[in-house]
């Protein structure tokens, strides 16, 4: 599988880079991967690590820790921070259960109240 992104072999493997160990300055090797990793990037001349490249698109690498937090707040009661937040900016609803509520409660009242 392979996707065309800005960190990608394809558009990463055509132009030179320095490597850190050795301070060479070529284009590096690509090597295979492991775990989340489509591949990785080695220097040609001492075959040092220089960089991973994800399988994942940018934006999907970004999807993944943002739904790993809500799946974490989801499962966390509300905090007593949160609630002195909620209660500062207005809120009369019955408290939330859980963080993740707090939070999408937060970010609506907090919006509501800009400009």
């Amino acid at each position: 599988m392979h996707y065309s992104t800005p960190d990608s072999p394809t558009s990463t493997a055509d132009r030179s880079q320095t490597c850190l160990h050795c301070r060479a300055i070529d284009i590096p090797t690509i090597s295979p991967g492991a775990g989340p990793h489509w591949c990785s990037s080695c220097c040609r001349h001492c075959d040092a690590f220089l960089a991973w490249f994800s399988l994942y698109p940018p934006t999907e690498r970004q999807a993944h820790p943002q739904q790993a937090r809500d799946e974490a707040m989801a499962r966390a009661p509300v905090s007593p921070l949160q609630l002195t937040y909620l209660r500062s900016l207005g809120d009369t609803a019955p408290p939330p259960a859980t963080m993740l509520e707090a939070s999408h409660r937060i970010n609506a009242l907090a919006r509501k109240g800009q400009p």
